[in-house]
């Protein structure tokens, strides 16, 4: 069996960096994930890869109304915000996967 499509395990900033560079990764704990093309916390999708390849940040914090947990809004988003091209709202992306 091959190691290829093994996520490497790394901290959270490896996560954020695997996920900008299209790599499969996860922290230490498994919460904190990523295929190269999706960025999860615990099994929530918070970022994710257009077909264009742009990389977009799903801002899950209070501050959107979109609070999941602490650990995701002070740990995961962070790193995640330094190699996304664009942070956006998760109930604007979620409204507009309805109409497609």
């Amino acid at each position: 069996m091959s190691n290829e499509n093994k996520p490497i395990r790394t901290n959270n900033d490896g996560v954020a960096r695997a996920w900008s560079n299209g790599e499969s990764a996860r922290n230490g704990t498994n919460a904190y994930s990523t295929n190269g093309r999706d960025l999860y916390s615990y099994r929530t999708r918070i970022g994710f890869t257009t077909a264009q390849g742009t990389k977009i940040l799903l801002d899950y914090t209070a501050k959107t109304g979109n609070f999941l947990s602490m650990t995701t809004s002070s740990k995961h988003l962070p790193p995640a915000r330094g190699y996304a091209d664009e942070v956006m709202n998760p109930s604007v992306v979620h409204n507009l996967e309805k109409f497609q």
